[in-house]
């Protein structure tokens, strides 16, 4: 790890077993266009210091030599970027950087405490306290991907305006905020309650930020979920963000990663992008006593679930005694998602996603045979009380992502593309049984 010498301004290596005996400050900001770098740092490049980046550093370095620190971190020049091994493992690290440190002093350069520009201190009139706290709610700051971590993460949080002057901390301020990031003051009071936290609402708290790199919203979460992961820019969101699911689920049994919602008509059970989860409603985990693992394949994710179809949900609403019956194969499925989420009028009750199956792919995974199906109707899904689904069966399907869907449409149309009677819409089997096409041959 490196850090910045606050009095000489110049970077210093430590290794692990230095760090505890070396306290620091660490900065949360919002890059601007006149950065500077490492190497910058180190050469002292001659119009350095003519830099808003180079200001924003010194300045930071003097506060923080003033509350006593002769160390102090800051992600601009801490880290050689220039070098793909070394900006990986400090992304990789990046949670346990905001973590060890001292305090983190929270840089708001688009909120000021004065009506006027605070240099013409003869005419400027500081602001109300509700209105500096509104600034700070306000602020662009919020809005950014990597200070969600930064945010949550240090044991202790100091804030400061544009000209570097320092907003009061308070429990009215603390209100504030969580309110306006979404997230639990409990989590601000106690920043090692994180894990309480379930999947689904954590990525709730991600879901409206934005990052400049489009892989980053997805690296930026890491810390938060004690994930480990190659950094791989140019991967794209969507392919880093699908990577990020299944590395959460190598080690949680929490479904609410699942419960998403969003305006795709079709879809695989893992989301494209932390986004999906900005409209979800407060969630909660089951108590492990009938969950039943999930996992991805090479041919989708499976996965134990309660499976019903819409009219019978209808059915059990007014007739409570009825008993559930097997669907049809063709018929559209809802699937019961092991968590529970809050309805509107307070009641939590169990979320249930459409499912369509994939016409003539089925597929053998441990032994056992599973249709194959995809999320439908991605943006809504049907919620019922928990005893509504008492006596439904449970059933172990396969649901296709994307890349496999796709995979599994390519390899039917090559399949019968090569076989007679073709465009009949039937074909033989092995045994010169006739089938009608797209049905998986049985051994």
């Amino acid at each position: 790890m490196r850090l910045i010498n606050t009095k000489t301004l110049f970077v210093e290596s430590f290794d692990d077993s230095q760090i505890p005996k070396c306290p620091y400050a660490i900065l949360s900001h919002m890059w601007g266009s006149e950065e500077v770098l490492f190497h910058e740092v180190q050469d002292r490049q001659a119009d350095i210091e003519g830099k808003a980046g180079w200001r924003k550093m010194a300045k930071f370095c003097a506060i923080a030599r003033k509350h006593g620190f002769d160390y102090a971190w800051i992600d601009t020049c801490c880290i050689d970027k220039r070098y793909s091994a070394e900006l990986s493992e400090a992304i990789n690290s990046m949670y346990q950087y905001y973590y060890n440190s001292t305090v983190c002093f929270i840089y708001l350069e688009d909120v000021r405490i004065y009506t006027e520009d605070s240099d013409n201190m003869v005419t400027a009139v500081q602001k109300t306290r509700d209105q500096i706290i509104a600034s700070v709610c306000a602020s662009r700051w919020h809005t950014r991907g990597w200070t969600l971590q930064e945010f949550v993460t240090p044991r202790k949080r100091r804030y400061f305006a544009t000209d570097w002057s320092e907003i009061e901390d308070g429990t009215d301020l603390l209100d504030a905020l969580a309110k306006c990031t979404g997230i639990d003051e409990t989590l601000l009071e106690n920043r090692d309650l994180l894990r309480t936290f379930c999947v689904g609402e954590r990525m709730k708290w991600a879901s409206k930020r934005q990052t400049t790199r489009p892989e980053d919203v997805v690296y930026s979460l890491m810390g938060l979920f004690n994930v480990h992961m190659p950094v791989m820019y140019g991967e794209g969101t969507e392919m880093a963000f699908k990577k990020f699911q299944r590395e959460i689920m190598q080690s949680s049994f929490d479904m609410t990663i699942f419960a998403w919602r969003a305006e795709y008509e079709s879809s695989g059970l893992l989301a494209r992008s932390p986004a999906d989860f900005a409209n979800v409603p407060p969630m909660g985990l089951w108590a492990p006593w009938n969950l039943a693992p999930f996992s991805t394949t090479n041919v989708g994710l499976s996965i134990r679930a309660n499976i019903t179809d819409t009219q019978q949900i209808l059915d059990k609403t007014k007739q409570h005694h009825q008993t559930y019956k097997k669907p049809s194969s063709d018929a559209i499925l809802l699937a019961a998602l092991q968590c529970d989420v809050q309805t509107p009028t307070g009641q939590w009750q169990i979320p249930m996603v459409y499912l369509e199956p994939v016409k003539g792919a089925s597929f053998f995974i441990n032994g056992k045979h599973l249709q194959a199906y995809r999320r439908i109707r991605c943006a809504e899904w049907v919620t019922v009380p928990s005893k509504q689904l008492v006596g439904c069966p449970f059933e172990d399907v396969l649901v296709l992502q994307d890349e496999q869907y796709d995979l599994v449409r390519q390899a039917t149309q090559q399949h019968y593309s090569r076989r007679e009677p073709r465009h009949s819409g039937f074909g033989k089997d092995m045994n010169g049984h006739i089938r009608e096409e797209g049905q998986a041959v049985r051994g």
